[in-house]
């Protein structure tokens, strides 16, 4: 199968009065055959249509948010265009029509890092203490077969529109320790058609190991770069969890010269691993001013991202004035929650990297007690009543007899920790 590249491409509405920004993914096949064409775009605020020049516009290329296609042409059928422009009564749109567009990028597909990326291991025996992610995974490669089977057997019901709507895909396995301690590993993929079957085991994201003790694993001192990594599974983890996620972080990068470049990498860090609308950061507003500056300098200009709508919602929040800015602050504290649960990392840690060394620990709350310890301690008015969410899962979970998977939708309208811990220990 050849490789296709993509590239996202944001044009403007013609239409001088309409501020709609239109998002394009234009496919590429890199050294093969590339068809040459176009499409008629509907804006979706104003409803102007206008004629827009794409490569393969009938197969790898699309529109991803702002219009939609009415209809394409081939410059390689003859009359295909001036058929087009006529049928839509714009044979007289200018040829040279000078589009505001942007270029954004023009690699191939993002690549997530796997869990297994992630070097330092947070789950370990409920019962020996000794860490058990790459058993697990090992043990995991084994049933993989097992659990695309149960998957397939779903899809025959998906695909005819009669079984739910799941935005993610849960995995329980069964796991058992050499010490002979038996519990549950969870995982994680979100529910994406043409990513099935799972190819690999490490496409499944560990979020929990039933009975792992977070709060004895992670505690004590580590180098930054350590911390970084902790933080970053247990960001996947809140993500998949949890509703709400909640960084008050003073500092992210060093202001000396020349650390321009890594105070931006450290932003996009943040920015890669959450999801804008779960999550809100609390930091200084010269901590946001430091990284502004320095994205300037490197050349990434956040005006022209903003203008193009392809500005992180997390970051347009911050220049919007929406966001939590404190200057009387020191406290460092990482947390995700939802209405009845709460996981905090405090401790010494900005994020920074690096060697140097920093106090951290883990913290499980009733969310009540987080809200009064954490969030009102720091002065800021923050509605609990807005955390809920809901939704569809794919609960795969292992038959008792150990041999197979029995694949089931489930619904959750609060957590889906809160369901799937409602499913794993049924009252």
């Amino acid at each position: 199968m050849f490789e296709i590249s993509h590239r996202t491409e944001v044009v403007k509405c013609p239409n001088p009065s309409c501020p709609r920004n239109i998002q394009l993914s234009i496919g590429k096949v890199p050294g093969g055959v590339n068809d040459s064409g176009g499409w008629i775009l509907q804006c979706d605020n104003c409803g102007t249509k206008f004629p827009y020049k794409v490569k393969n516009p009938d197969d790898y290329s699309s529109v991803k948010s702002g219009a939609k296609i009415l209809d394409s042409w081939d410059n390689d059928v003859p009359e295909s265009k001036i058929m087009t422009l006529k049928k839509h009564d714009l044979d007289s749109f200018p040829e040279d029509f000078s589009f505001d567009n942007l270029l954004f990028v023009q690699t191939g597909e993002y690549e997530k890092p796997t869990f297994s990326d992630i070097e330092e291991n947070i789950f370990f025996c409920p019962g020996c203490k000794t860490h058990l992610e790459p058993i697990l995974y090992a043990q995991l490669s084994d049933k993989l077969p097992s659990i695309n089977k149960s998957i397939n057997s779903y899809l025959n019901y998906y695909l005819k529109g009669r079984a739910g709507n799941p935005d993610s895909i849960i995995v329980v396995v069964d796991y058992q320790c050499s010490c002979g301690f038996n519990t549950k590993g969870v995982l994680y993929k979100d529910f994406i058609e043409r990513e099935l079957p799972i190819e690999e085991e490490h496409q499944l994201i560990l979020i929990d190991v039933i009975g792992a003790d977070l709060e004895f694993t992670i505690d004590g001192v580590y180098d930054r770069d350590d911390c970084l990594s902790i933080l970053q599974k247990l960001l996947i983890r809140w993500q998949v969890y949890y509703n709400k996620v909640f960084l008050a972080v003073p500092f992210i990068g060093f202001d000396f010269k020349n650390s321009e470049a890594q105070r931006v990498e450290l932003w996009n860090w943040i920015l890669k691993n959450t999801i804008p609308h779960k999550t809100t950061l609390l930091t200084r507003k010269a901590t946001l001013t430091s990284f502004l500056e320095g994205s300037a300098n490197t050349g990434m200009d956040i005006n022209v991202l903003k203008d193009y709508g392809l500005l992180n919602p997390t970051v347009d929040e911050l220049t919007d004035k929406k966001a939590l800015f404190k200057r009387d602050f020191h406290a460092k504290f990482y947390a995700g929650f939802d209405r009845k649960n709460a996981e905090v990392l405090v401790g010494s840690f900005n994020i920074h990297e690096g060697t140097y060394v920093e106090n951290i620990h883990f913290k499980s709350y009733d969310f009540g007690d987080f809200f009064k310890k954490y969030i009102l301690k720091m002065n800021i008015i923050f509605d609990p009543r807005i955390i809920d969410e809901e939704g569809e899962f794919l609960l795969i979970s292992e038959h008792e007899d150990r041999k197979e998977f029995i694949a089931k939708v489930e619904n959750y309208t609060t957590s889906r920790r809160e369901k799937i811990y409602e499913l794993i220990n049924p009252k």
